[in-house]
Parts: C-alpha cells; structure tokens; sequence
C-alpha cells in the first residue's frame, strides 16, 4: 500500500511539473519567478572541424533548433556539437522566460517538444546525433565527428 502511495504521489508531482511548465510556456501562467539564465549558449565543449562544417551546412539549409533553457535534452545537443560550432546554428528559445527567447515562433512551428529540428521543411523531434543531422540535411563533407 505504502509504494502505491508513493508511486500515485510521484506521477502527480511530475504531471503538475509538465502541466505547469506546459502553461508557462503558452503563456497561461505569467510567473513572476526570477529564473536563473545561463551564460548565452551554455556550451562548454569545443568543436573539431567536422562539427563546424556540418553546422555551416546546416545554417545554409536554414535548419533549426528549437529549445528550452531547461531542457536537458536540448542542452546535450549543443554539448554535441561544441561552441563554436553551435554558435553558428540557428537556435530558437521557445520558453519565454529564456534569453532572446521567441515562444510565438515555436506557436508558430507548432513545436511540441524540445529539441525540435526543424530542416527542409521538415520537422524532426528529439536530439540527434550528427552523423542523423548530417544524413537529414544531405550533407557531405567530413563526418569526422
């Protein structure tokens, strides 16, 4: 009985959590919360050549990666990558309280998770790995990754 409890009151906790972070997100809820923000990108690894060259490619394709601040997903995904390669990406902040954020561009995109990639028109949910990033965008330089 005690582990059914216990089981009931963390898949509650964990459905407020999504619903709230959900409605922050719409904009329903207009918390007044002070929300720690990263430095710009977060990103702390460094990129090899291949890694810049895919992110070329990928900023000509226009692809982009929509996000959240919070997002661990999202921020493995820039780790990934590397800075200097993920600072030529084109990232959408999609929580309104994030930094250059643009929540009516994720409306817009309809984006219903985070990351969302979105290259060629088409849209692709989750974190990739490069080698997948490279296949989708067609691209064919080096896959040193």
């Amino acid at each position: 009985m005690k582990s059914k409890i216990i089981s009931l009151s963390f898949v509650a906790m964990v459905t407020t959590f999504c619903t709230i972070a959900y409605a922050q997100q719409q904009g329903v809820i207009n918390s007044k919360i002070p929300i720690f923000h990263p430095e710009s990108s977060g990103v702390k690894t460094t990129s090899e050549s291949a890694k810049i060259g895919l992110a070329k490619h990928l900023r000509r394709q226009k692809a982009k990666m929509y996000g959240a601040y919070w997002c661990p997903y999202c921020t493995r995904q820039k780790q990934i990558f590397g800075s200097q390669a993920f600072n030529l990406i084109r990232y959408i902040e999609c929580d309104p309280r994030g930094q250059n954020a643009k929540p009516d561009l994720c409306r817009q995109a309809n984006v219903r998770g985070y990351p969302t990639w979105e290259i060629n028109g088409q849209q692709y949910r989750g974190m990739r790995s490069l080698s997948d990033l490279a296949n989708i965008s067609g691209y064919r330089g080096s896959r040193n990754f």
